[in-house]
């Protein structure tokens, strides 16, 4: 027997179990994603509707046809809601006695949103979000089943082949040659069979086919148009969907309208500003070259909240502006729990494709959000440095994870005050041009010591600087998702919205200025005039400065 001939066979025989295994795989594949503010279950199924199973209440079957090839169908099981991350909590047990006691006095942490109706309202608008932006829902569950089919199919074709390949180097070529001599002829019997098997399949598919769905009038004129509703769920379903579909509704026409202004007012805004950090220099050029400034831009947001109709309004500016690369400052869930990597998704489409993006882990965020963006391709700070367009940014995880009704918890064996000095003493040992970190009293050591010149923040939901502090600079973003204390988030705004343009020296690596887009809750868009960085501040020259004792965050 050649080499080529076992070559061969081992080829056809992988090509035949992976043709047998293929719907093996297809409709065996599970996978544990999210359904708005929900855990939940996917599975592919061949009955070519998408089916949303919420248990007791009953089911929304909803027409696949235009979604699905193939006549397959989608089923999702509902699952709960969490609400604090259990397996995150759970392995942190008794961190709320460990609390920073000055995080604790000067109410810092608030929890936006913590009360019964107000998680409600956040369910609310958490459907809202997968109605009003479902691509990233869409991509998620694509991502999520795929990987989880390729998974099986690789092991089934693996063990199958695997075992054949054994059996035939166990039995030997006398062996297999004697049974094939005694199969050879009956390749119509065997022809016979699996037409039987494929027809059984078939006729079994055609009689279990599901009766034809009896649309629900309370989706007319919706994507969910042609949709049926069973059980119990029936009779909550035209309030509910109600709700949700007006506060999408309301959402997606306030936000249109701030983009609208956005684009009206971008093509004059101010234009004024800084070549560089030494001032209006522009630098050399040839007789027939116009001057260049040799800068980065990056647009820099904190706080977020989950707001994704903020979260257009951030690509849009990033794409408008011609960013290098987009840096947020942390918060852009509100729990941090694995339903709410939906939050992060929707910014992550909306941002342009290919653009460079870097986040630090805010209070309300939670590791499970921080591994979720490195899926995603972010670069993520976790005592780390990274290079955005040649510049160097260094930073940190918030040690504090706020929860709705119980407060700011520790993720870490570090208190916040701990955490900050942890932090300064690494930056000290670390060459870096601008430090991001959520809240900016744990930046604040950093910049006093003079390891950290510049540093960029967020989490008090109010703009502070740029100004000097110690002999550094610090720069803090108000919230870009218009988060109010105790107030709902996601949708139209309740209190101005921020978002920074940031223009860095490529030269000296030193921001120059920033300019910053302010949305209001009357849909009207500011942008303010370049406002110019400080230059860092020798610690002897510096008379000594307090922190505020109480902010939001």
């Amino acid at each position: 027997m050649s080499a080529r001939w076992r070559t061969s066979a081992l080829l056809i025989l992988i090509a035949v179990v992976a043709a047998v295994t293929l719907p093996w795989a297809l409709f065996s594949a599970r996978a544990d994603l999210s359904f708005g503010p929900h855990e939940a279950r996917y599975q592919i199924t061949a009955d070519s509707r998408l089916t949303v199973d919420f248990g007791p209440l009953g089911k929304l079957l909803v027409p696949a046809g235009e979604y699905l090839p193939l006549g397959l169908g989608l089923t999702v099981d509902i699952g709960q809601i969490p609400v604090s991350g259990d397996k995150e909590d759970a392995s942190h047990a008794g961190a709320s006695e460990r609390r920073s006691d000055r995080d604790l006095a000067d109410g810092s942490d608030q929890d936006f949103g913590g009360g019964a109706v107000d998680a409600l309202g956040a369910d609310i608008a958490s459907y809202a979000s997968l109605f009003s932006a479902p691509q990233a829902q869409v991509d998620e569950i694509v991502d999520g089943l795929t990987t989880e089919i390729l998974a099986r199919w690789a092991l089934a074709v693996c063990l199958i082949s695997g075992v054949v390949v054994s059996m035939a180097f166990i039995l030997g070529p006398v062996r297999l040659a004697g049974i094939g001599r005694a199969l050879f002829g009956k390749e119509l019997i065997g022809i016979g069979l699996a037409t039987v098997l494929i027809l059984a399949s078939v006729g079994t598919a055609v009689l279990t086919r599901p009766e034809p769905l009896v649309a629900d009038p309370a989706f007319d004129g919706t994507p969910l148009a042609g949709a049926q509703v069973t059980g119990r769920l029936g009779g909550v379903i035209d309030a509910g969907f109600t709700a949700v579909k007006d506060f999408s509704d309301d959402n997606d026409a306030f936000y249109d309208q701030v983009l609208a202004t956005l684009r009206n007012q971008w093509n004059t805004r101010p234009l004024t500003g800084n070549w560089s950090d030494q001032g209006m220099i522009p630098p050399p050029a040839g007789e027939n070259q116009a001057p260049k400034a040799d800068v980065s831009t990056f647009v820099f947001g904190s706080d977020l909240h989950c707001n994704i109709g903020m979260a257009r309004v951030v690509g849009a500016v990033a794409r408008m502006s011609g960013a290098d690369a987009y840096i947020d400052g942390g918060d852009v869930t509100m729990t941090g729990t694995s339903a709410e990597n939906y939050c992060l998704d929707v910014l992550d489409d909306e941002l342009p494709d290919q653009l460079p993006r870097t986040i630090v882990k805010g209070n309300h965020d939670s590791t499970e959000t921080t591994n979720h963006a490195k899926s995603q391709g972010w670069k993520v700070l976790e005592n780390s440095s990274a290079q955005m367009n040649g510049v160097t940014f260094f930073g940190g995880p918030d040690p504090r994870r706020t929860v709705f009704g119980s407060g700011p918890q520790l993720e870490t064996d570090l208190t916040a005050d701990q955490y900050a000095q942890k932090l300064s003493d690494e930056a000290c040992a670390n060459d870096f041009d601008i430090m991001l970190i959520h809240d900016p009293r744990i930046g604040a050591p950093s910049l006093r010591s003079g390891c950290a010149k510049y540093s960029l923040s967020g989490h008090w939901h109010r703009r502070v600087g740029p100004e000097t502090l110690g002999s550094g600079v610090r720069y803090v973003s108000s919230t870009t998702g218009g988060a109010l204390a105790n107030a709902l988030t996601p949708g139209p705004l309740k209190m101005d919205a921020e978002l920074s343009i940031l223009r860095v020296d490529n030269r000296t690596k030193r921001p120059i200025d920033v300019q910053i887009v302010t949305v209001s809750p009357d849909k009207t868009v500011t942008i303010d005039p370049w406002r110019t960085f400080p230059a860092p501040v020798p610690l002897i020259a510096q008379p000594p400065q307090s922190e505020p004792t109480s902010e939001n965050g």
